[in-house]
Order: C-alpha cells, then structure tokens, then sequence
C-alpha cells in the first residue's frame, strides 16, 4: 500500500505531505483543487510519462517520493527487486523522482538509481490507476488471456507451464531451421570458398621456417660479388700473398718456441701463439672451401623470389606467417567437416521440431477445453457482481476460439464481450460506450480479478461519474469491497462513495502571495459531516442536509462491518 507521499513544486501544488491508510481513501473537494493532480503525481512516481508542464511556474524542478509498505509483493516483483539489487529487508520501497525542465529525471528506488523504463516495471505491482476515459489492462484484449489464466489458477498451470516450456522449445528449434533455410544459398557459397582456401594452401606445399631459409639464401645471391671479393681478400691475406699473415705468424711462433720452459708465462705466450696460428689455418681452410662451393645462379634467385612472392601472397589472405596460414587450413577444414554434415543436421532438426510440434498440438488443446470450462465459471462469476451493480441485463462472455498457430500461452486467442442490454449484440469491451456502463463494468472485473493483478493499491479516478442513487451506492459498496483485499483510492463527487471511505482527504485551494496553492486536510468525523452535506445540499448547508449526512456516515459504518465480517469469513 501507499503509505506516504511527498509533492513538491509539482502543477499547483507548493508542498504536500499526505499519509494514506490501509482500506478505503476518498479524495473530494470542489473541481479544480487538485484532486486529479494528486493522482498524476501517484502515477510519475510508478513510472508514468513526465513533462516539464507537470513544474510548478517559477520553479525549476519538482520533486515527488513515496513510501509503498509491500509485505505481499508478488513473487515477479520480488525477483525484479532482486535482479536490480534493490534492498527489501523492511519490505518497504522509497520511491523518489526529480525532474528538471530540461528534462533529466533522477530515480531512486531504496536509494538505487533507475531509469524511467524500469521504474514502470516495478509501480506495474504497486498501483493499478483506473480513470474514466483510461484503458488499462482490463480494456486491452491481448492481456485478457492472463486474466482468464489467473481466475483458473491451479486447474491449469501445470499444463499451461508445460506448454510454455514446450513452446521455447519449439521456438528454439524453429530459429536455428529457418537460420538453416536462409542461409542455404550462403551456406554453399562458403563451402566453395572454404574448398578453394585449402586446395590453394594444400597446393603451395609449405613447411615450417621456409620463408626464413629462402631470404637467407636470397641475400646471399643478391650480394655474390660482394661476398666474393671480401672473401679473396680475407683468404689471400691470410695464407695467399708472398707476405702472408699465417706464414708470418708461424715465424713468430718459431721465435716464442725458443723460450719454452724458461717460465711458466712464457709456455702460456707460446700456447696462445700456437691457437692463434692453427685457428687462423682453419679459418683460410674453411674459407677456401666456401668458395669453391660458391656458384652465382640467376635462375636459383628467380625461383626464390617468386616462392618468396607466393608465400607473401597467401600472408595477405591467411596469416602473418606459414605457422598461421598451416593453422587457418586447419581451421577451414574443420568449418568445412562440419558444414559437409548440415544436410544431415537439418534433418534432424526437422525430426525434432515435429515431436515439439505434436506436442504442442496435444498441450494446447488441453489448455483449450480448460480455458473454456473455467470461461464459464468466469462468465458466471462477473455477471454475479455485475448485478450487485444494477446491470442484471446484462451478459458477459469469453471469447475463445482455437487458432492453428502457436503462441507462449498455447493456441487460443481470448476476448471479453458483453451486451449491456436485451436484444443486443455482444460488443468488446472497448466498444462499450456508456461511461456508467463501463465504469461499473470494470468495477465488477476488479472485484473478481484484483488478486490476480497483483498490486497493493487500485486508484480510482471519478470512475462513477454519471451515476447516481442506488447505482451510487452500489458503486461505494463494490469499491469497499475491492478494498478487504487491496489499499483503494479514489476521486469522487458521489457522497455515497465518500460515506463508504475509512478515510476521507478534503481537497482544497488557498491563495499565497497572489498564487494558487492546494492542501490537504485529513478529516475527522465532524468535518466529513460538514463535507458530505456540502456534496448533498451544494454551498447552501442545511440542518437537514446535515442530518442526511449524519444518517450516511452511520449507515456507511454498519454496511462496512457487515462487508467485513462477511470478508473474514469468506477467508
């Protein structure tokens, strides 16, 4: 229920405080208060669409909170809670919203910041607002399906959740077939590629490190010459030339070997000199043999480079190196096996949605005859508290007809109609065009279905204008009744609905500084007499409407204690 509501800068409302309590709350007042505007600021603060209109003049914002005490929130919003991780130990929700003129809301919901969608999704289970002209959720013919669902409860969930389970199943299969289908053309084209990416890189016969070898190789012919003449030169010095580095250093070698075992320091002179010497051998000697092996190849070179070309070629489609194109061949071969196997994949598919299908065939006309078995209790039931209403004409019916198609609630499409009079022809319920008539239509409809919408708190909005006398009353009565199970409040100019009330707010207007203000003042039970005369006699209050006032408030008392021991016993 809604506990508590703070209204700042909002419309013609400078401030306002309000408490509610549980049961039944009247708003009433002369028109143009603010009544309505009260109701606005309920709905923008369970995710309603904002405008900058909605700012008080010379303000640049306004600012709206509520506290909801939600002790039977139901298990969907408990989890949404949860996914946002909200807090709700207390089970109670803060609500605040700010809104700029430039249009920026700030929300919070137990101090966690919301966006506007996510808000409606949570106030979709606190308030359910009802206005005269307004189509919610009982007025629109796609949700009707759930209602029927929740009035049958138990008798059909097993078998509705069943389907629903069914159903994903079969829409998963579905997908992933028509993915199939759609892409059979796509499917082929890359079967062609794939085949030819591996016959281009199978054909080029590449092994590990061949690209390294070849620029080495390629280096070496590209700088013949040069290699040749470093080398002559190395060589000719080194044993070649009449004047020669190892002859000469073989001679020094000589020298050294004349002071061998004089010390110790010399032997090491003398080793060194021998190392240097025969090193320097080898050296001519490997030298001498490379380039007798040395031979210039100007077709060894071309071939390098057009294998070198071809290598860089498949680098651009492949890899940055023969490791990544050998794996990418890898990859397309493995693409390739699976794609070969499709045809016997779809197969299989098609088997499997078959069985899916047939299933859902047998589930949904089981949801069928029970849908249409419960359609009659319901049909019964509405007409019940339609009569309560002085509509005892008028005929109620559930519309079920069994299609071919699937959808996530089985196969039948379910509407509302009713025939308000004799003779008349059964009419949607968003055909119905008398305000009276739908206003207690929808009156007797949420006395049956309140507890399958879920929320906490029903707002009425002058739903019982164009009333009056025992329809009136009636009204007032089916209002209190709705009100044992959910927090209700309402707008009204009925002083039958006003007497029924467990409270009654007294909207009214004052002025501040040549400004409109609106307040609130929560009524005792003088002042509800003063405020239920003026609704029967008008600005003119007489003893006698006074009295009649008095009458009302005590008949009221007793008609809501009968209501309540009749309630408890029920329960």
């Amino acid at each position: 229920m809604l506990q508590h509501l703070t209204i700042r800068n909002f419309a013609i409302i400078e401030e306002l405080e309000i408490d509610f309590e549980d049961g039944m709350t009247v708003l009433t007042g002369e028109t143009g208060a603010g009544k309505s505007i009260i109701i606005d600021a309920v709905g923008l603060l369970i995710g309603g669409r904002g405008a900058s209109d909605f700012i008080r003049y010379h303000c640049d914002s306004f600012f709206l909170s509520g506290i909801f005490f939600m002790p039977e929130l139901a298990e969907d919003g408990r989890r949404l809670l949860e996914d946002l991780k909200i807090p709700f130990e207390d089970s109670q929700l803060l609500i605040s919203r700010e809104m700029h003129r430039s249009g920026k809301n700030v929300i919070r919901v137990n101090g966690v910041i919301l966006t506007v969608a996510l808000l409606k999704k949570i106030g979709s289970y606190l308030v359910d607002i009802h206005g005269q002209n307004e189509h919610q959720s009982l007025m629109d013919a796609s949700r009707h399906i759930e209602f029927l669902d929740y009035f049958a409860g138990k008798k059909i969930q097993g078998n509705l959740e069943d389907f629903q389970k069914e159903y994903e199943h079969y829409q998963s299969l579905k997908d992933e077939l028509d993915q199939l289908s759609l892409n059979e053309q796509e499917l082929a084209q890359r079967v062609d590629l794939l085949r030819f990416q591996i016959s281009e890189i199978d054909a080029s016969q590449l092994t590990v490190d061949e690209d390294q070898v070849l620029e080495e190789e390629r280096e070496e012919l590209q700088n013949y010459q040069k290699i040749a003449e470093v080398l002559q030169f190395v060589t000719a010095g080194l044993s070649y030339e009449e004047v020669n580095v190892i002859d000469h250093l073989g001679q020094m070698s000589g020298e050294l070997a004349r002071l061998a075992g004089m010390n110790q320091q010399f032997d090491q002179f003398i080793e060194q000199m021998d190392a240097a010497y025969y090193g320097l051998q080898d050296l001519s000697s490997d030298i001498h043999h490379y380039m007798e092996d040395m031979v210039y190849d100007q077709d060894r070179l071309n071939q390098i480079e057009e294998r070198l070309n071809a290598i860089q070629k498949l680098k651009r489609k492949y890899g940055q190196s023969i490791e990544e194109i050998l794996a990418y061949a890898d990859q397309a071969r493995e693409e390739l096996e699976r794609l070969d196997h499709q045809e016997s994949h779809q197969e299989d598919l098609e088997s499997k949605l078959q069985t899916s299908k047939d299933r859902l065939l047998d589930l949904g006309h089981q949801l069928h005859e029970d849908r249409s078995q419960t359609a009659k209790d319901l049909e019964q039931v509405i007409m019940d508290q339609m009569k309560e209403l002085y509509m005892a004409k008028a005929k109620f019916k559930v519309q079920i007809d069994l299609s071919n198609r699937f959808y996530k609630n089985g196969m039948d499409r379910v509407e509302f109609y009713i025939a308000t009079n004799p003779g008349e022809p059964f009419k949607a319920l968003t055909k119905v065009a008398s305000g009276g008539e739908l206003s207690r239509l929808m009156l007797a409809m949420k006395a049956v279905f309140q507890e399958a919408k879920g929320v906490t708190s029903i707002v009425f909005d002058e739903v019982d204008t164009g009333v009056s006398g025992r329809v009136a009353q009636a009204i007032a009565e089916k209002m209190y009744q709705i009100s044992l199970g959910a927090q209700v409040l309402c707008i009204s100019h009925l002083a039958q609905v006003a007497a029924m009330a467990d409270q009654q707010l007294y909207i009214h207007k004052s002025e501040k500084d040549g400004r409109t203000m609106t307040q609130v003042k929560d009524l005792n039970r003088e002042e509800r007499v003063e405020e239920l005369a003026r609704i029967l006699a008008g600005e003119q209050i007489t003893e006698s409407s006074r009295l009649a006032a008095e009458d009302q408030l005590d008949q009221a008392a007793k008609d809501r204690q009968a209501m309540h021991q009749a309630y408890e016993e029920v329960l």
